[in-house]
């Protein structure tokens, strides 16, 4: 096998649009999709279709239809990143921790950490129950930016 030949088989990236870099991932089936979906569901929002129209039936699921491909592309994107970059996002949350566990052991955070998680617990309890809520909106949004995470940091194998 030929040096450049190995090379190439090195690449970090073997997914949709390998070698074309940030331009072949913008081009990719998931990331076109999801982006015509948004702009759809943003211009029908904005429209004012006839009545009778098909365009009327869809015009109240046109808000859940952008968050929810704003939410999958936006996971996509975080996902591709995280993908290409997890060696260097490993590397900073280790330092964190460490310098979080010896601010800590050394006493230079611990008594306002106390503090501030205990005005944390007190918050959190007063507002359960808006906070359930709330979060119960989210999950279809929440579901579909997993669903984009997950697709944007899998590898997508090469047949053969």
């Amino acid at each position: 096998m030929k040096a450049g030949k190995l090379r190439e088989l090195r690449k970090d990236d073997d997914d949709e649009g390998a070698r074309e870099g940030l331009a072949g991932f913008i081009a990719s089936r998931p990331v076109l999709l999801s982006a015509a979906a948004f702009v759809a569901a943003g211009a029908l929002t904005l429209a004012e279709p006839e009545k009778g129209s098909l365009l009327t039936a869809l015009q109240p699921y046109a808000p859940a239809i952008m968050s929810l491909a704003g939410s999958f592309l936006a996971g996509l994107m975080i996902g591709r990143i995280a993908r290409r970059k997890l060696k260097h996002v490993l590397i900073a949350g280790g330092i964190v921790v460490v310098a979080v566990s010896l601010l800590t052991k050394f006493g230079v955070i611990g008594p306002a950490a106390d503090q501030w998680v205990q005005s944390s617990v007190g918050w959190v309890s007063d507002n359960l129950d808006r906070a359930q809520g709330y979060i119960a909106a989210l999950l279809p949004s929440a579901a579909a930016a997993g669903s984009g995470l997950y697709l944007g940091f899998r590898r997508k194998r090469k047949p053969g």
